[in-house]
């Protein structure tokens, strides 16, 4: 049976640099967008990790996708900031479409059919974009696609006649704390968006994996590599303990706190939540060859501790106390030097095998049950798998 691969990019903002860094060890830095998408079949994103996709479309090297991130003046032109530091939300969303359309001037301005038009997958049709956004004012999900996913089992799955850079600015744009208004642009007059993660799919493998069983693809026929932009899991401080930095703290409820905990809620990704529905969907593990243990293979750094010998919680090898603090309280719009390079060493630490990465689902200490502890196990994983 042939295999269709599907490859997922999870929001996070600057954090989207740690996908393109995977990407790299993964493919090599002088790989270019095209040629890592013909090794898929479809590729699904949502806010970072669209721009990350917009940057493959345009076919950028992946090693100048991560200068991207890493460019102070390229990431202020995606986080325009206000004129006072105290405004919250803190960014203008109509100035982000203008950095995204000078930061793709190849493909940004055109429509997605055509930009994904002359990039084959693995099956030689052109490759299938998806990109999540959420519609403002209908209260639902929009899905922008670069081609119909139709069935007689499933209704009308329309392209949208949409630019790149337009789906990418929608899919973007983080609201309440960040983004000041709804995305709009030229091309759907009247239509407002926000981000994907407001439609739950800040990690869209799931929503990739449905998009592959309407196109025909079987489910057990599907292999999915997730790309993730880390998260943050904090154990509850014990009874009697000593303050730690990795203990969760417990914040006290209000309708200020409140809000500002939902809005930061929509960019969180749950270790067994789309993970392990795409995990279920495709068939789970029977004969899938170890170290594979099902047809989706999650990569994302896990900012948490570890057990040691003695069952108590210390810091991961690769983060000192210092360094486990920045990186725990960063939020998603990291655009400060220090902050980026402060993700960029979380990256590399979890590469490198000394900070944890996310499994598929896991136990009470943060063990993997379905997936891998550590990157280096994923990445034999998806070698094997694809």
């Amino acid at each position: 049976m042939a295999k269709f691969r599907v490859l997922s990019l999870d929001g996070g903002g600057s954090w989207a640099l740690i996908e393109a860094m995977a990407l790299i060890d993964l493919y090599g830095g002088d790989t270019t967008g095209h040629q890592l998408l013909r090794q898929f079949d479809l590729a699904v994103a949502n806010s970072g990790g669209s721009i990350v996709l917009g940057c493959l479309v345009e076919n950028m090297k992946l090693k100048d996708i991560l200068g991207f991130f890493l460019s102070f003046e390229k990431r202020k032109s995606v986080f325009v900031e206000k004129p006072h530091l105290r405004d919250t939300p803190k960014y203008k969303a109509a100035e982000k479409l203008v950095g995204l359309l000078a930061a793709l001037p190849e493909r940004g301005a055109t429509l997605l059919p055509d930009a994904a038009a002359g990039i084959p997958s693995q099956n030689g049709a052109p490759i299938h974009l998806l990109i999540m956004g959420f519609d403002y004012d209908r209260n639902c999900s929009r899905f922008f696609r670069s081609a119909p996913a139709t069935g007689p089992a499933w209704g009308n799955g329309d392209p949208a006649q949409v630019r790149l850079a337009d789906a990418i600015h929608a899919s973007s744009n983080a609201p309440v704390l960040f983004f000041d208004k709804p995305a709009e642009f030229p091309t759907e007059p009247g239509k407002r968006y926000w981000d994907g993660a407001v439609s739950g799919c800040n990690n869209p493998v799931l929503a990739g994996v449905t998009e592959a069983i309407v196109l025909g693809a079987k489910p057990d026929s599907i292999v999915a590599l997730s790309l993730g932009t880390g998260t943050v899991l904090l154990p509850p401080r014990p009874v009697d303990a000593l303050a730690e930095v990795f203990y969760a703290a417990q914040d006290d409820p209000g309708l200020l706190h409140d809000v500002e905990k939902l809005a930061g809620a929509i960019v969180d990704d749950p270790p067994d939540a789309a993970s392990f529905l795409a995990h279920v969907i495709t068939g789970g593990p029977p004969g899938l060859p170890a170290p594979v243990d099902s047809h989706v293979v999650r990569m994302s750094p896990m900012i948490s501790p570890v057990r040691n010998d003695a069952g108590n919680w210390v810091l991961p090898p690769g983060l000192d106390e210092r360094a486990f603090q920045a990186v725990a309280a960063l939020a998603m719009d990291a655009v400060a030097q220090d902050q980026v390079e402060s993700i960029q060493n979380l990256a590399a630490a979890w590469i490198r095998g000394t900070v944890r990465n996310q499994p598929i689902r896991m136990d009470g200490n943060f063990d993997a049950e379905i997936g891998h502890n550590w990157y280096g196990g994923a990445k034999d994983a998806w070698q094997m798998l694809a």
